[in-house]
């Protein structure tokens, strides 16, 4: 419990952090995924989406869903480093660090989900499967975290990782069906399947705008990913943190 409260106390202090002397508070939340859906929805609605049901809602759902996933990442990256001062000074459990990352990210995601129900609700859409959403979203967490805790433990020796990460995740958005949809018989869904977004997104779409349940293996594979990262970061994390103060 004691760590519970930790994590909530450190969640809040970001959050109210970062929104801070800020105009428009919770507002930049909801406003960088408007005009990324807006300008692409221009772009691409009449091209890619036209064959595609329910397009806006198929590219607000990509949009945010990658939205998390590359927030959480980032601030899960330098938070070792960034709070240096604090790990020096106190014996802070470092794990909680990265998670209080991800739950920052999470906290923001709900702000962009309450503007894709309005959406849905705005395209007479009605979501029904929300339990297995709820999965695919804490799957979605589980596997953020684990990637959070390999690039927190790998930043403290390589600060140039933040500028890898940014060109990895820029070729990984164009690689992940976010504004297009797959062929089911072409290359790009063989692909798609060592892609661990496209099933986080994937399984989001059909369960919250679609109302189809997918497959179990999806599920299973997801979760496979999800898990076997978890796992992966956080034994890194734990076998590296001992040689983190020599770093910071």
């Amino acid at each position: 419990m004691r760590h519970v409260n930790f994590l909530y106390q450190l969640t809040k202090a970001n959050f109210k952090l970062q929104n801070e002397n800020s105009y428009l508070g919770i507002l930049w939340y909801l406003l960088g995924p408007v005009l990324m859906f807006g300008i692409l929805l221009y772009v691409f609605g009449g091209r890619l989406g036209s064959s595609i049901e329910q397009y806006p809602l198929y590219l607000l759902m990509g949009i945010i869903n990658w939205n998390f996933f590359s927030a959480g990442t980032g601030r899960s990256m330098a938070t070792i480093v960034r709070n240096a001062g604090l790990i020096k000074a106190l014996p802070i459990p470092l794990p909680l660090l990265i998670v209080s990352s991800v739950c920052h990210a999470l906290l923001s995601h709900m702000f962009e989900l309450a503007l894709f129900m309005g959406a849905m609700f705005y395209f007479g859409v009605t979501p029904s499967l929300i339990v297995p959403y709820c999965i695919v979203l804490m799957l979605s967490s589980m596997f953020t975290i684990g990637v959070g805790f390999l690039l927190s433990a790998g930043y403290v020796f390589i600060r140039d990782l933040g500028e890898i990460w940014a060109i990895i995740t820029r070729a990984w958005w164009f690689a992940t069906p976010i504004c297009y949809a797959l062929s089911p018989t072409g290359p790009g869904m063989y692909i798609s399947k060592f892609n661990p977004m496209f099933y986080s997104i994937y399984l989001s779409r059909e369960t919250l705008i679609y109302g189809r349940m997918p497959t179990l293996d999806f599920f299973l594979i997801f979760a496979a990913i999800a898990v076997g990262t978890l796992v992966i970061g956080f034994s890194v994390f734990r076998l590296l943190r001992h040689s983190f103060i020599d770093h910071l």
